[in-house]
């Protein structure tokens, strides 16, 4: 018996009942459309994480300090990049929480103080109106430039550039709004207000620095600017007193946590798969026990064992290579769907195939025992049987 023949055979038997057929290749198409649609949505989260990171730079390095005892000042970052060759800029940053208050209306927002040279080391350009200058934070002038998010909370959206704000009851005048950029492992600029850095030290009542970030001349110099930091504060203050981080390295930690994420989404849809699998054996082997005198009689015929067996693998491949094919368009449209939602996906070639691939696999392991069962019937009790 030719293969074409055999593959013929499975065709009709598989049409046979069309309904059981397709209830079958249900378990199937859920598992594939579920692998693809949840893979997508962590490969989606890995690619925001990297854009995220990317339009602030690989060559960014922040520091703080991790001693009580180490202090931070101005006058200490302010030599940092004579002192290292491979840094371009430098910029020291103070926190500072503060009510705000406009038209009676209060909210609390994150403040920052900064240098002017922020739009310029945060890659974060000025959306309407301009950045406070070196003069304005020499001699602390109230003025603030507000995050995209804030505008929308404080003004829906209406250009606030020369209203007056009240930070702790403190009159501040808005001279500019920063471009909408998305957050970034919490710290969005979007729902900051930004203050020249001598404002928010005495907002604060200190002379200390929070925060330093530093911008090396390109990503490759990074660690020689890291280490050289490290030192400086070290033969200072000893060993521990500065601990210096990279985008870089927060990047590669984001991506790891991302992918394992992705590929716990994608074991999670692959139990299904898995049950679809066991539903597709039982139903086999159900076939096996409706056609028992047809198996008899084609063995009888001449039909050698493994033509049989062969048979009933086709028919399981066939029934998980179909349902795979309508699970891969399946779990494109979710994936497409859940975008619409407002989280973003990825729908990769990779993931399709492996989808795919396992689901045909599915097939042909879950279906051996059925056709290992066929195959071994006595085709005189084959034939005998009701």
């Amino acid at each position: 018996m030719r293969t074409l023949d055999v593959f013929k055979v499975s065709v009709r038997g598989l049409t046979g009942n069309k309904m059981r057929s397709a209830l079958t290749m249900l378990g199937v198409i859920i598992g594939v459309a579920s692998v693809i649609a949840l893979v997508s949505i962590g490969e989606g989260a890995r690619r925001d994480v990297i854009e995220n990171f990317e339009s602030i730079g690989t060559n960014i390095l922040r520091m703080y300090m991790q001693r009580w005892d180490a202090r931070l000042t101005i006058e200490q970052v302010s030599t940092l990049k004579e002192r290292v060759p491979d840094m371009e800029m430098v910029m020291p940053t103070v926190s500072w929480g503060a009510q705000i208050t406009y038209e009676g209306k209060q909210r609390w927002a994150p403040t920052m103080g900064v240098t002017p040279i922020f739009p310029k080391i945060r890659e974060h350009e000025v959306y309407i109106g301009r950045f406070f200058t070196d003069v304005e934070m020499e001699i602390a002038r109230p003025v603030c430039v507000l995050g995209w998010q804030v505008v929308q909370d404080l003004f829906a959206g209406r250009n606030p550039v020369g209203k007056t704000i009240y930070m702790d009851q403190r009159p501040f005048q808005i001279i500019g709004v920063m471009e909408e950029k998305g957050q970034n492992l919490g710290e969005g600029v979007d729902h900051m207000i930004l203050v020249p850095l001598t404002v928010a030290q005495r907002g604060r009542g200190t002379n200390r620095v929070d925060e330093v970030f530093m911008k090396a001349t390109n990503k490759n110099t990074v660690p020689i600017v890291k280490v050289t930091v490290e030192r400086i504060f070290e033969s200072k203050y000893g060993e521990n007193a500065v601990y210096v981080w990279t985008q870089q390295e927060m990047l590669d930690q984001l991506q790891a946590s991302t992918r394992t994420m992705t590929l716990m989404l994608g074991a999670i849809a692959g139990v299904s798969l898995l049950v679809g699998g066991i539903g597709v054996m039982n139903i086999m082997l159900v076939a096996v026990a409706e056609r028992t005198r047809e198996i008899g009689l084609r063995m009888a015929v001449g039909a050698k064992r493994f033509h049989v067996m062969l048979q009933f693998l086709f028919e399981s491949a066939m029934l998980c290579s179909l349902g795979g094919v309508v699970g891969v368009l399946l779990g494109i449209f979710a994936s497409r769907a859940v975008e619409r939602v407002g989280a973003r996906t990825a729908v990769s070639p990779t993931s399709i195939g492996v989808a795919f691939a396992f689901a045909v696999l599915v097939g042909f392991v879950f279906g051996v025992y059925p056709a290992y069962r066929a195959s071994r019937l006595a085709p005189v009790e084959a034939l005998r049987s009701d």
